[in-house]
């Protein structure tokens, strides 16, 4: 009878604390502030993290929920991984849940997609205003598709027709700034035509509601210039009443070949250290790259055998942008040439990127093949590369070049 009651009492505390558990991770919907913090325009320029927002109405079908590193919502479907790297102040949110991600998806309006602005999921947001007039709005969001890339902005309840479908098409897979706006003949939207008319110097409340479910929202800008351009991560958020909270746990930013070989399950990767060196010229280079000693050899040779699937591919080779010239790369297959190609220069000592890297599309590749690299070190007539690379990428045909736009680049200055 004892043990029977220890049970009971164990088993009690286990669905108490998975329901409080369950519980944090569906409360991510609520604000982190208050209506007593205040942002602040000041020379023309406001900027403002999604995550402080003081509240959101109009939920009943989708809400703005909160991720970061070590809290994440689960809210019915959501396909994509969490974006948690790169994203200004470490922390993002996401109309959830994302029943619409493909264009096969079933469009309901009132649901998954909202046309009229104000209407579902609106998020608001105070800023005191020193200076009335024009401001252009930007938006920081992280786009997979074609069906996450819209949201409307608005002013005191009301939503003016230049605050209406705010577009992205460019920069999918990662964090990226636009201010377009989609009209019938621009369907990826006129730069310029989103802006609010702020009429008088006091504190205005700016309002965002949902376009599209799965709208992954990190900052927001807003500026009198029209020729502004936001760059990374944009500029500080300035408070003039009220005090945030504490910055989310900070996320190590993965290397550019980590983040596309985890872009989706059909990916096969073979990393550059994975490739032999003994005999090859080649050393490993950190935890990532083989590499060329420049004061010993000019050239190196590798091979290893493709043990994936035999298919068509198209291939992704990732090299290594250097500051002191260009080094030359050379893939084969089975001792047949597919390609050669030599990594942008750049500014910093060394940059991984879609810039640095080659793509060669519908390749026929069998289990068992020989997969050869050929590397030849550069020069900028005064120091020498080592011919640095992190891997090959070997992805379904048609999505080598979305898989290069994945958000991450690592460097170093």
């Amino acid at each position: 009878m004892i043990k029977k009651s220890l049970f009971f009492k164990i088993l009690i505390i286990l669905l108490i604390t998975n329901i409080d558990l369950n519980a944090q991770k569906n409360n991510l919907h609520l604000p982190i502030i208050d209506d007593s913090v205040i942002f602040e325009e000041q020379d023309g320029i406001v900027a403002v993290e999604a995550e402080f927002f003081h509240k959101q109405y109009l939920t009943e079908k989708r809400r703005w929920y909160i991720t970061s590193k070590n809290e994440a919502p689960k809210i019915g479907r959501d396909d994509d991984a969490q974006h948690s790297y790169d994203a200004s102040n470490n922390a993002y949110l996401e109309i959830l849940p994302d029943e619409r991600v493909t264009h096969d998806d079933q469009l309901i309006h009132g649901e998954n997609f909202s046309n009229e602005p104000g209407k579902m999921a609106v998020l608001n947001y105070k800023i005191k205003f020193n200076t009335p007039g024009l401001y252009y709005v930007w938006v920081r969001a992280f786009s997979t598709g074609g069906e996450d890339n819209g949201i409307h902005v608005g002013l005191n309840g009301t939503w003016p027709e230049h605050g209406q479908r705010m577009q992205w098409c460019q920069g999918k897979n990662q964090w990226t700034w636009e201010s377009k706006q989609r009209t019938k003949e621009i369907h990826c939207g006129v730069a310029h035509e989103i802006y609010l008319d702020i009429p008088d110097a006091r504190i205005h409340d700016i309002q965002f509601s949902m376009r599209e479910d799965g709208f992954e929202f990190d900052k927001f800008i807003l500026t009198k210039d029209i020729d502004y351009v936001p760059i990374e991560k944009g500029p500080e958020v300035t408070v003039t009443d009220g005090v945030l909270p504490d910055t989310f746990t900070e996320v190590k930013v993965p290397s550019y070949f980590q983040t596309i070989c985890s872009f989706s399950k059909d990916i096969r990767c073979i990393a550059a250290q994975d490739f032999p060196i003994k005999g090859t010229n080649f050393y490993k280079n950190g935890k990532n790259w083989l590499a060329i000693n420049p004061k010993k050899y000019e050239e190196a040779k590798t091979s290893t055998l493709f043990n994936f699937e035999s298919g068509i591919y198209d291939i992704v080779f990732v090299g290594v942008g250097e500051n002191d010239g260009k080094s030359t790369f050379t893939i084969s297959i089975n001792n047949k040439k597919i390609g050669s190609y030599s990594p942008e220069l750049t500014q910093r000592l060394f940059e991984e990127g879609k810039k640095f890297n080659a793509l060669w599309k519908n390749i026929s590749i069998q289990k068992g093949d020989k997969i050869t690299v050929t590397a030849k070190i550069g020069s900028d007539g005064i120091e020498w590369t080592r011919g640095r690379w992190a891997g090959i990428v070997f992805s379904p045909v048609g999505k080598g070049e979305s898989l290069q736009n994945a958000s991450s680049t690592y460097y170093q200055n």
